[in-house]
């Protein structure tokens, strides 16, 4: 990690000649890391070198799905995908060393380029760019565009500019001026309007029970509020809740916890400068799962086997924002 060049010449110098590249996004990607990953392998395309996109488990929510078809963007789900021994791995968005990204046995991983603390035992990697201070991987990929003598295509400029507006909330959170400068720079390259739309069209009239559900068991404490969905749902429609809730005066700290495929997936928000939304979801999920992000916004999943239901993960919740919130006032 010693390396200091962080540039896309720089990474592409710690790649093995005639080996394939595999751009790797967490296991459930979002939008930021499919932009991020696209843009890279648009980069790679630009300097005829050929790679591939892939991913651990599911592509999960109606709008990212419809993105990746109407733009095309070539996309492979591990399991699917035909590795080879020599196959060399780039990690964009997520860090090796995380619980939500598939380990490839056996892969080199050459590089990482993500915007998320590092977890505090990092796996080995050639390259390193780790950004925590951008509001998203995306700025951080349009950067080497800007690096480079390349401008992004319409489309790869469509979809990173989407990639910013969703990890920061349409600039609203974890904002830094490099996420201003790449949205100045792409806006006028991309077609915002078809990115737009594809952003405002992520629900359907087949959530109402969901939302429903959700409001119905809400409950608040101390500017917190907390709500488990018992029907199958998705993570995208989780997240959507979890930043929705903030839209209520008295809640400063929202959690949103749901089934998903044999899991319970979890949507933290935080718009508190003292409860960082990364440090309460590791602390409440110890020793049931998983869970991390940023300041402003986090995730976290919980196996069936260790889920005792909605009102253990409830106080376990409020008793990490008791203890932060303890800790800020000593």
């Amino acid at each position: 990690m010693e390396d200091n060049e962080k540039s896309f010449d720089a990474l592409v110098r710690h790649l093995q000649p005639g080996r394939r590249i595999l751009v790797q996004t967490h296991d459930f990607p979002d939008f930021d890391a499919i932009a991020a990953a696209y843009g890279l392998y648009c980069l790679f395309e630009t300097y005829g070198l050929t790679s591939y996109i892939i991913y651990g488990e599911e592509i999960q929510g109606f709008s990212l799905g419809e993105t990746i078809r109407t733009l095309s963007i070539p996309v492979h789900r591990i399991k699917d995908f035909a590795l080879e021994p020599q196959d060399q791995i780039i990690l964009v968005d997520s860090c090796p060393g995380n619980k939500n990204v598939t380990v490839v046995p056996d892969l080199t991983i050459v590089g990482v380029i993500d915007h998320h603390p590092l977890p505090p035992v990092p796996l080995q990697a050639l390259y390193w760019d780790v950004r925590s201070h951008y509001g998203s991987c995306s700025t951080l990929i349009y950067e080497y565009f800007a690096a480079s003598s390349f401008q992004p295509t319409k489309n790869a400029a469509t979809v990173l500019l989407m990639g910013i507006m969703m990890d920061t909330n349409y600039l609203t959170r974890g904002v830094s001026q490099a996420d201003l400068d790449a949205f100045s720079a792409l806006y006028f390259r991309a077609d915002w309007i078809s990115g737009n739309y594809l952003l405002n069209n992520s629900l359907s009239v087949h959530n109402v029970p969901i939302f429903r559900e959700g409001l119905e068991h809400l409950r608040v404490y101390k500017g917190f509020c907390f709500t488990f969905i018992s029907k199958e749902t998705d993570a995208d429609t989780i997240a959507v809740m979890a930043d929705d809730y903030l839209r209520f005066h008295e809640v400063a700290f929202s959690v949103v916890a749901g089934l998903n495929q044999g899991e319970i997936k979890i949507s933290v928000r935080s718009e508190d400068p003292g409860l960082a939304a990364s440090k309460v979801v590791r602390r409440a999920l110890h020793g049931i799962g998983y869970g991390g992000g940023h300041n402003h916004m986090g995730g976290g999943t919980v196996s069936l086997t260790k889920y005792l239901g909605p009102d253990d993960l409830y106080e376990r919740f409020r008793a990490a924002i008791d203890h932060y919130i303890h800790e800020v006032t000593l």
